[in-house]
This record gives structure tokens, C-alpha cells and sequence, in this order.
């Protein structure tokens, strides 16, 4: 056996020594986890190919390995997408693919050239390093501790870098190295640091894991006791926060008020373990329609409440009509009372306080539940946040006024904002 397929074969005990890993996130319903299990899963068997390439038919040893290897990178990329609850560009994965597996395929039969074959490998491994890379970068508002994100988008990086040196020095080289398993010096330092790349990854994916789960856990002091969800401080805690980002990065946000309908018929005809029961039903469908970005807090007796990071107004009325449709689902099995609720939905205005939004929103589920429950309001921009917008118009175009509301609450704010603009001048 050669050094090289020593380290092929040292390589895949390491993926399966991951996947064991791994499998300790499952109970913890870790996004990413099945892609990532999928990809170590898959380079095991490509570097058992790559290792014994030599007692193998062509077919294996070059399409086989290289594809399963180039598999397992894409695999790896999906999961962190899904980690960060990032769309998965499934489209453009299987075209890179496609293509992959076609100038592999060329440069074996048609024209049979070992360094464009690792030219390849290096620059499909360099787009999927980049795009993991960037999918933990743009991901900054997700971030606990920094240490397990920068120490994976550092080594992405590095290893998309280590690629290019490859591809550049098989350009420089061209003919002098004619296998994978032929040995040279460079050959054992590239192929060792290739060979070691998923690991080493699967490894920051855990710390990035491990950390999310610490984070959401969070002090006891900030979390529900029955249902797991954020308590009412700590959840208007974060709302402050986030809703001044959103005003300096002008990012969306969309806020749900949700209050369980006749929760006191369940309590006195079913029982108050009925009634927590159905409590904890809620907290649970609701988590299943929440990305990791969002947040989810019990706020009152029977109430609750949604903030959707990045998400507008018709993104957070489907959000809101889904989880309808799951309690409502949840709830229609024998021995179960009926429980349905009532949701009042507001996007975040521009000039508009969150004291004003958080009235729209809770008016909205009042609605809700005053036109019979079991269904979604959306809020009307607020009438400070409309009149300003006129309001500012006036202030650009003063004939404007004479067609404008004439309130007296919106002239005084047009005499306001006049006032000011002439004060700044």
C-alpha cells in the first residue's frame, strides 16, 4: 500500500468517525444534519475508491471517485445552507454537477489528461468552499459566539485557496504527474490537505451546532417553562433590538400576535392539563413553520407572539396561515378538544414606533377573534406612519396640501414637518 492510499484510507476513518459524531445532534432535530451525515457517508466510499484505484476498473477509480467526491462537497454546501435556513440552489448544484461529471468523463476518454481532471476537482471544490464561506459570512446576525463560524468560513476559505495553488502548479506541471496515486512531494501535501477538507469541515458544522443549541437554551429566566418559548421580557427585549436594526438597515420585519380561542371552555369542560396541553401544541406547530432566524415567545396566559426576521407582508401572511393550518391539524385527533387560534399580523412602517406597531398588531388579533377566530388579520399601516408619507410629499410639493386629508391631526404634523425643514434650512 502506498502513503497515498494510507491516507485516503486514514481519511475515510475520519468521515466515519464523524458520522458518529454527527448522530449526537440528531434529538436536537439539527437543520443541515441529514445533508451532512449524507456527504461524510458519501466521501467514505470516494476515498476507499480513490484508495485502491489501481485494483479497480477505470470506470471506479476515475468517474466514480471523483464524482462521489465531488458529491459529498455539494452535499456538505447544502447543509449549510439549510443550517442558516438559506435556500439550496438545487438547479445549479446539479447543472455544476452535470458538468462536473461530464469533463471528468472528456478528460478520461476523449482526452486522457490527468491534470485537467485535477484542474477540474480543484476549481468545482473552490465554488462550493466560496459559497460556504459566504453563506456563514451573510449569516452574521445568526451568530452566538463568533469563534466556531469564523473558524469555519477561515477554513472554507483557506481550502478554496489551497485549490487554486493546486490547479495552478497541474498548469505548470502539465505532464510531469500523470496519476493520484503516483508519489511526489506535492502531490502528498495537496492530496493530504483535500483528503482531510470534509472532516475538517463536519467538524466546524458541530461547534456551529453545538453552539446554536447552548444559545437557545438560553437562561432559564428567559424561556416558558411549559412550552420552551421565549418569555414576555425577553422577548420584547429582542424586539427592541431588532426592530432599531431594522430601522438603521432599513431591513423587513413582520410582527404575529396570536391568542388561542375559548381557552377558557377547554380549561373548565377538558381540565387546566388540557388546556397546557393545548399550550404546548401551539409552541410546537409553531416551531415547525419558524426558521432559526426567527423567534417565537409566550407573552400572556394563552398568548403569543412571531417576529420574522426578513420576511414582508405576504411572506407573513402565508407563514401565519400555515401554522393555522398545523394546529388545526394537530388538533383534529380523538380525545383532543378543538383549539384553534387567532392571529393579528403588521409589518414594520418607516416612521412609525414600535409602541404604534405593536397597537396595530394587537388590534389586528382582536379582530380576528372578534370575526370568530380561527383566522389571520393583517394590520393597516398605521395612520401617523400614512400621514407622514403625505406629509413628506406636501413638504416636496406644497400644492400637494389642498388635495390632501385635511385632519386636524395631519395638518399639525405637515406644519410640523414644514416647520423643521424650513428650521434646517
Amino acid at each position: 500500500m502506498t502513503v497515498i492510499s494510507g491516507i485516503f484510507l486514514l481519511s475515510a476513518g475520519f468521515c466515519v468517525l464523524m458520522l458518529f459524531v454527527l448522530s449526537s445532534l440528531r434529538r436536537h432535530e439539527t437543520l443541515g444534519l441529514k445533508e451532512w451525515m449524507a456527504a461524510n457517508a458519501v466521501a467514505v466510499v470516494s476515498f476507499i475508491l480513490y484508495a485502491f484505484g489501481r485494483q479497480l476498473p477505470p470506470l471506479l477509480a476515475y468517474e466514480a471517485a471523483n464524482v462521489m467526491y465531488a458529491l459529498a462537497g455539494a452535499l456538505t454546501l447544502a447543509g449549510f445552507r439549510r443550517f442558516f435556513s438559506c435556500r439550496v440552489p438545487m438547479v445549479a448544484l446539479s447543472a455544476g454537477l452535470g458538468l462536473y461529471t461530464l469533463a471528468i468523463a472528456v478528460f478520461h476518454y476523449a482526452y486522457d489528461s490527468f491534470p485537467l481532471r485535477t484542474i477540474t476537482v480543484s476549481v468545482f471544490q473552490i465554488g462550493i468552499l466560496w459559497a460556504i464561506a459566504l453563506t456563514i459570512f451573510r449569516a452574521r446576525k445568526d451568530w452566538h459566539a463568533p469563534y466556531p463560524y469564523l473558524f469555519t468560513a477561515a477554513t472554507a476559505t483557506l481550502f478554496a485557496i489551497g485549490n487554486a495553488v493546486r490547479a495552478s502548479v497541474h498548469v505548470a506541471q502539465s505532464g510531469e504527474v500523470t496519476s493520484l496515486l503516483q508519489p511526489s512531494t506535492a502531490g502528498i501535501l495537496f492530496l493530504s490537505a483535500g483528503a482531510f477538507l470534509l472532516p475538517v469541515l463536519t467538524f466546524g458544522a458541530v461547534m456551529m451546532a453545538h453552539d446554536r443549541i447552548l444559545a437557545s437554551m438560553g437562561h432559564p429566566s428567559r424561556r416558558d417553562f411549559l412550552t420552551g418559548a421565549l418569555t414576555r421580557s425577553a422577548f420584547y427585549e429582542l424586539l427592541e433590538r431588532e426592530w432599531a436594526l431594522s430601522g438603521r438597515t432599513r431591513g423587513k420585519l413582520a410582527l404575529l400576535m396570536l391568542d388561542i380561542d375559548h381557552i377558557k371552555s377547554i380549561n373548565n369542560n377538558f381540565g387546566y392539563a388540557a388546556g397546557d396541553q393545548a399550550l404546548v401544541d401551539i409552541a410546537l406547530q409553531a416551531n415547525r413553520v419558524l426558521r432559526q432566524r426567527d423567534c417565537f415567545a409566550r407573552v400572556g396566559a394563552s398568548e403569543f407572539a412571531m417576529l420574522l426576521d426578513d420576511t414582508d407582508r405576504e411572506q407573513a401572511l402565508a407563514t401565519a396561515q400555515r401554522l393555522l393550518a398545523l394546529i388545526r391539524r394537530s388538533r383534529a385527533q380523538p380525545g383532543k378538544p378543538e383549539c384553534t387560534v387567532s392571529i393579528g399580523l403588521a409589518t414594520f412602517c418607516e416612521n412609525e414606533s414600535l409602541a404604534e406597531t405593536l397597537k396595530r398588531v394587537k388590534q389586528a388579533r382582536d379582530e380576528a377573534k372578534a370575526a370568530g377566530g380561527n383566522r389571520v388579520v393583517c394590520a393597516t399601516p398605521g395612520v401617523r406612519a400614512a400621514h407622514l408619507k403625505i406629509a413628506a410629499h406636501c413638504v416636496r410639493d406644497e400644492s400637494a396640501f389642498a388635495n390632501a386629508p385635511q385632519d386636524d391631526i395631519f395638518a399639525a404634523q405637515v406644519c410640523e414637518h414644514l416647520g423643521s425643514r424650513s428650521a434646517r434650512r
